[in-house]
C-alpha cells in the first residue's frame, strides 16, 4: 500500500507536465502554483526538483 501515495504522485506530476506543455504561454488561474506543485510532487517522488526542472525544461519564466 506503500506504493499508491507514490503512483498517485506520479500520476499528478505527469498531468503538470502535460499542463505545463499545452499552456505555458497562456494565463494562468489565481492561486495556481505550478512550480509548488512540481516541487511538492518531486518531494513525495524522492526526486531532485531542480535536476526535474531542468530535464524537462520548465522555466517559471513560462507562466
Amino acid at each position: 500500500m506503500e506504493g499508491i501515495p507514490r503512483v498517485k504522485a506520479f500520476s499528478k506530476l505527469y498531468d503538470l507536465l502535460v499542463y505545463y506543455s499545452e499552456n505555458r504561454d497562456l494565463p494562468i488561474e489565481d492561486g495556481f502554483d505550478f512550480f509548488l506543485e512540481v516541487k511538492n510532487l518531486c518531494g513525495i517522488l524522492d526526486l531532485n526538483y531542480e535536476a526535474f526542472k531542468k530535464e524537462f525544461h520548465l522555466t517559471e519564466g513560462g507562466f
